[in-house]
């Protein structure tokens, strides 16, 4: 078993990245539109904060993708993180749900951010 763990959110985060950049988008303006912090939508974007299902509709919009490629790209990723297994994708136990304290303590390293996105082009690069 893999002992990389990374969330949906955090593959969410770098499809976005991702798509922000090849359109030539600045955070700053994904930014603005959230109503965010430059620093407060980084921390979106490398998983270190998890988007909601209005910010990736407004951030779709900004950036004048369909809401659709977006998950479709989160699912293809993930079958490819998974397939390849480079890591494991799950939803991280939260600290006030009732099997947050029945969770194995020792499932693996959260992998987020930079080390995600390597992970990612990595793959693609296969």
């Amino acid at each position: 078993m893999n002992d990389k763990l990374t969330s949906f959110s955090s593959v969410l985060g770098v499809v976005i990245a991702n798509k922000r950049k090849g359109l030539g988008i600045e955070q700053t303006d994904l930014s603005k539109a959230l109503g965010l912090t430059q620093a407060s939508y980084s921390r979106l974007e490398s998983g270190k904060s998890t988007f909601s299902v209005d910010q990736m509709f407004i951030c779709s919009k900004a950036m004048n993708v369909s809401v659709l490629d977006i998950i479709a790209a989160v699912e293809k990723t993930v079958k490819n993180l998974e397939k390849n297994q480079v890591v494991q994708v799950k939803m991280p136990p939260r600290g006030n749900a009732s099997n947050a304290k029945n969770t194995e303590s020792n499932l693996g390293a959260f992998v987020a951010g930079a080390a995600l996105t390597a992970l990612i082009i990595g793959l693609a690069a296969k």
